[in-house]
């Protein structure tokens, strides 16, 4: 048991390294009192460059409309009301759904990942649906960011849509004006 013959020199050592690499304290130069080496909370805004992240704070939403218009391997135009319970902003991430998400009636689902710095629609009716992001290239969407609301317009040129009943897939133009008030 020569292990235990050592053992508080073993701790001592131990405590002493923990010690010594440890966190700053509030008082030390450079540690998380200064204001500018605090991580900063995001603020609402739109993201000011392909790439960088659009950043919408946490809240619940109480109205929102979409008109949306695909063209091309399959249409749809219509608008649809905000679904309140499936809508919601928490962590970074949004989730926009108008109408009834696989309904056969015009649904639109808008997307936003801060962490991904990515955002995109999901325009679907009945077996078809078309998703379009900020980042494939063929979309070039506008996203204002206000404390009480989120507008938005994409406007796709050949986007790809999919028919899940027969697998077929072809190209779309997509429209989408949206807006969602907190």
């Amino acid at each position: 048991m020569i292990f235990t013959r050592f053992r508080p020199i073993f701790l001592a050592s131990l405590f002493l390294l923990s010690a010594a690499c440890g966190s700053e304290t509030a008082d030390t130069p450079g540690s998380a009192s200064d204001d500018e080496s605090m991580p900063m909370k995001p603020t609402d805004g739109p993201a000011s460059a392909p790439g960088e992240a659009l950043k919408i704070s946490n809240r619940t939403y109480v109205a929102g409309t979409v008109k949306a218009k695909v063209t091309g391997f399959f249409s749809a135009d219509g608008t649809q009301q905000l679904n309140l319970p499936a809508s919601i902003t928490d962590d970074g991430s949004t989730w926009l759904q108008y109408g009834v998400s696989g309904a056969q009636e015009l649904n639109v689902l808008f997307t936003n990942t801060e962490g991904l710095a990515e955002h995109g629609v999901n325009v679907s009716i009945g077996p078809y649906t078309v998703t379009a992001t900020s980042t494939s290239g063929e979309c070039q969407p506008k996203i204002d960011v206000a404390p009480a609301k989120v507008t938005g317009h994409y406007s796709c040129k050949g986007s790809t849509g999919y028919n899940n009943k027969t697998g077929q897939m072809g190209k779309v133009d997509i429209e989408v004006d949206f807006d969602a008030s907190s």
